[in-house]
């Protein structure tokens, strides 16, 4: 639960939240876990808009490649580390839905970070 609490805070920090009002995301479970994933899918797509500039940026082959192997390996260690996290969906419950996607935004965030880093950043010393 302590990750549930640490993802609500990053959404809130964001400004990312479901659709619904914020009193609907807390109804039922079911509402919890569609929330989750709403605010997960957000983070996912600011995560594909700062990689795709990044890769745009990028003028060789190798440093697309090495980018693109990066990011590949980044989202085994991200699924790898909530499976650690989470567990498996065989051996939860209802709630497993909301932590799988608290734990993938979460991670997700952080990348998204790392990535305006690079696209921020356009000087000597930094990826290219």
């Amino acid at each position: 639960m302590r990750y549930a609490m640490m993802a609500m805070g990053i959404f809130m920090t964001l400004g990312i939240g479901c659709s619904a009002q914020a009193a609907e995301c807390d109804d039922t479970q079911t509402t919890m876990n569609q929330c989750a994933g709403q605010q997960y899918a957000a983070l996912d797509a600011a995560l594909n808009t700062q990689y795709k500039a990044q890769m745009a940026f990028l003028k060789s082959p190798a440093q697309k490649k090495a980018l693109q192997d990066a990011q590949k390996k980044w989202i085994a260690f991200r699924d790898a580390d909530c499976l650690y996290q989470v567990g498996k969906r065989e051996d939860s419950g209802s709630i497993w839905p909301m932590e799988q996607a608290q734990c993938l935004a979460e991670h997700t965030k952080v990348r998204v970070e790392q990535l305006k880093a690079f696209v921020a950043c356009r000087q000597e010393g930094c990826p290219r």
